[in-house]
């Protein structure tokens, strides 16, 4: 089987956090209960959600529990609920 494909990075809490950018990637990162989620969600993923709901697992992976509402915030915007 061949490596993930690139990933990106970013930076949290000064440091380098490195962030998948493949499917297969992103699933190898998770622990094993949001493995099983993050498989649960892109099986009911439409053609038109699949990234949506693979970048939402990015920022589960790159992120701390405190960012979540400041992410809850962007995504709204980015919905143009807020």
């Amino acid at each position: 089987m061949s490596e993930p494909g690139p990933s990106r990075w970013t930076v949290r809490h000064e440091e380098r956090v490195d962030v998948p950018t493949t499917v297969d990637a992103v699933r190898a990162a998770l622990p094993d209960a949001q493995r099983l989620l993050f498989d649960e969600e892109l099986g009911r993923a439409t053609v038109e959600t699949v990234a949506d709901v693979v970048r939402h697992w990015i920022l589960e992976l790159a992120s701390d529990p405190e960012d979540e509402e400041e992410f809850a915030r962007l995504e709204a915007e980015n919905r143009g609920v807020a």
